[in-house]
């Protein structure tokens, strides 16, 4: 009798399960998506500066974080999340997911959070995400020449570094430390949006794509001399 009654009670549980996993991916892969279509908005955004925009065509590869902590740091050590994109022989990657733990902007720290996205002027820049080494931190001081796009100096000298970093949020000056901390791939939401076990470097080295980043690569794709 024992065995009759668990013969008839495991067909319903395996209906649940089917019914909830499905769903619970499909809600991960969204989250995912919502990502990259807020990336591509802020692409979008920035391109409506010239200066900005000529920025992105010379960018080797951009971190975009649609919205983050500012002082996060300072108050627990929130985290967050963003996506990095290389471009090689002028095509864009598809997005690798990436979280952080911390972002800093010396003493503008605190307050409300915005938009970042950290533009990836030189190889070596770059090389800090394609060598998917574990944490580590976007700042100079892991050998990187970090600088802040300053809209009141775009008449005088452009920002120039290994990484500019440029932010929605008024407040941020020259001249102050600027980083991203705690930064490690986000293997689980590479898996979602790939919907298979995927390595960042893979992503990255352009071997994985997935069409709903279009929008996105087609963002950055936009050169200044055709608007």
């Amino acid at each position: 009798m024992r065995e009759r009654i668990f013969s008839l009670l495991i067909p319903p549980l395996l209906v649940v399960a089917a019914a909830i996993t499905p769903v619970a991916h499909a809600d991960e892969y969204q989250d995912a998506q919502n990502r990259v279509n807020r990336s591509a908005d802020l692409v979008n955004h920035m391109r409506q500066d010239p200066h900005l925009a000529k920025l992105l065509d010379e960018a080797r590869g951009v971190f975009i974080i649609p919205k983050y902590a500012k002082g996060a740091l300072f108050f627990g050590g929130q985290s967050g999340g963003g996506v990095v994109l290389i471009r090689r022989n002028g095509r864009w990657s598809d997005p690798a997911f990436y979280k952080y733990s911390g972002t800093s902007f010396g003493f503008q720290a605190g307050g409300s959070g915005g938009s970042l996205v950290m533009l990836l002027m030189t190889p070596m820049a770059v090389r800090h995400f394609e060598d998917d080494s574990g944490k580590w931190s976007l700042s100079g001081s892991v050998g990187l020449n970090v600088a802040i796009y300053n809209v009141a100096a775009e008449g005088t000298s452009p920002a120039k570094g290994d990484v500019i970093v440029w932010s929605d949020t008024r407040g941020l000056y020259g001249g102050l430390s600027a980083g991203v901390t705690g930064i490690t791939p986000d293997r689980v939401m590479d898996d979602d949006y790939y919907r298979r076990n995927v390595d960042g470097r893979e992503i990255l080295a352009g071997t994985v794509m997935n069409n709903g980043a279009r929008v996105l690569r087609n963002a950055l794709a936009a050169r200044v001399a055709e608007r």
